[in-house]
């Protein structure tokens, strides 16, 4: 599947169908002392192991600790795993490039987003249930002259450049089954944070089911 056919469009229109689902984190019963100390030390852990080089062969490795999850069938590794692509802070990085009145909603559709993308893989791996263990390829795409669908009439708009970049990220599994996309993100914080599959950021993505 090739991200130029028109079958391959439709088919990734419906991998973004998704709920917003938030991640809440619940310390009851705990002190406060003790609460906020285990908090200290999961960020400490979490920032260790998230940072990841600013070129195609980081996303690679960015991958991997997920693709693992998913090889070992274990959902709440997978969880925890696929949540370094989810913009940190995202109201503050939203604030940056977007009106006040646009930052809620783009920080929910954003989870969305995220949730979605990580459910479309395991979808599209488990179509093969003899292929366990995948690796990421990446390449680097200009954005340039890649599509003629034009973004919704509706679309929010940022007040600044996005400094968006484009990946294909072809999967390969150690049997040889593959599947390539192409996907949108941004470098923040020292990984790259998931917006938008296909040609567009998801806030300016078109619906292609529109006439």
């Amino acid at each position: 599947m090739r991200q130029g056919d028109a079958s391959w469009t439709k088919f990734n229109t419906a991998l973004r169908i998704g709920t917003c689902a938030g991640v809440s984190l619940l310390l009851s019963g705990c002190p406060k002392n003790q609460a906020q100390s285990r908090g200290a030390a999961t960020q400490t852990t979490y920032s260790a192991q998230t940072t990841y080089s600013h070129d195609a062969r980081g996303l690679e490795q960015q991958f991997e600790p997920f693709l693992e999850a998913y090889a070992e069938s274990n959902a709440s590794s997978e969880n925890r795993a696929f949540a370094v692509f989810a913009i940190p802070e995202a109201d503050k990085w939203f604030a940056a490039y977007f009106a006040s009145a646009n930052i809620e909603q783009l920080g929910w559709d954003s989870e969305a987003e995220v949730d979605a993308y990580k459910t479309s893989l395991i979808n599209v791996m488990r179509t093969w249930p003899s292929a366990k263990r995948f690796h990421a390829h990446c390449r680097s795409v200009d954005r340039d002259n890649r599509t003629d669908l034009q973004p919704r009439a509706d679309a929010v708009k940022p007040k600044h450049e996005v400094p968006l970049e484009s990946f294909e990220i072809e999967f390969v599994s150690e049997g040889g089954r593959r599947f390539s996309e192409l996907s949108n993100f941004v470098y923040v914080n020292g990984g790259y944070r998931y917006v938008g599959k296909g040609a567009y950021p998801f806030w300016s993505m078109p619906d292609v089911t529109r006439k």
